[in-house]
């Protein structure tokens, strides 16, 4: 059996020829109109920042103004710590989704995460960065912080993505959408 990324250079032949995408059971239901193309597993991430709580402490102390001049510069130093460490926990960065089942439709990407189906519009991508030697695709948008999938699928996945925006916007439009690292 061929590997995941000759399977994905054969399938963006087969379209570039016109070779309509395959058609496949769904494990979902699916709207009105919307075909199924892909179903792979990958790892996802997402590029956010938390919201971290910061416990500032107070000094408590008896004795004199040495003691508590002391005190008071300790409790300084480990809140400032404290806040360092939770502006660096609370930047904005690649966190972890984990692995989640991914499909790929004719309008919208269907992830599964935390025991719920979730939908990434096509509508919604404002620009695709694909890695397909690392088994990578960014996902950028307008308003939503950008998703990341990495596995072995996900060169077949992108092609099944970009073969759908192209159907639906144009190659042109695709082209511009389109960034290679």
């Amino acid at each position: 059996m061929l590997d995941a990324l000759t399977q994905a250079e054969l399938l963006a032949e087969r379209v570039v020829r016109g070779t309509p995408l395959s058609e496949l059971a769904s494990p979902i239901p699916l709207g009105s109109g919307e075909v199924l193309h892909a179903q792979v597993e990958a790892d996802g991430w997402r590029f956010h920042g938390l919201d971290v709580l910061v416990e500032q402490r107070q000094p408590l102390v008896f004795g004199g103004p040495a003691a508590f001049g002391l005190a008071a510069t300790a409790a300084a130093i480990g809140n400032r710590r404290a806040r360092s460490d939770a502006e660096r926990l609370a930047a904005p960065q690649w966190r972890a989704l984990g692995v989640m089942p991914v499909l790929a439709t004719n309008q919208r990407l269907c992830v599964f995460h935390d025991g719920v189906w979730g939908s990434v519009w096509y509508s919604a991508i404002r620009q695709l960065i694909p890695h397909p030697a690392e088994g990578r695709l960014e996902l950028l948008f307008e308003d939503d912080p950008p998703y990341l999938l990495v596995g072995e699928w996900v060169p077949y996945l992108t092609v099944v993505v970009t073969a759908v925006l192209a159907q639906v916007h144009g190659v042109d439009t695709v082209m511009t959408m389109l960034c290679t690292a």
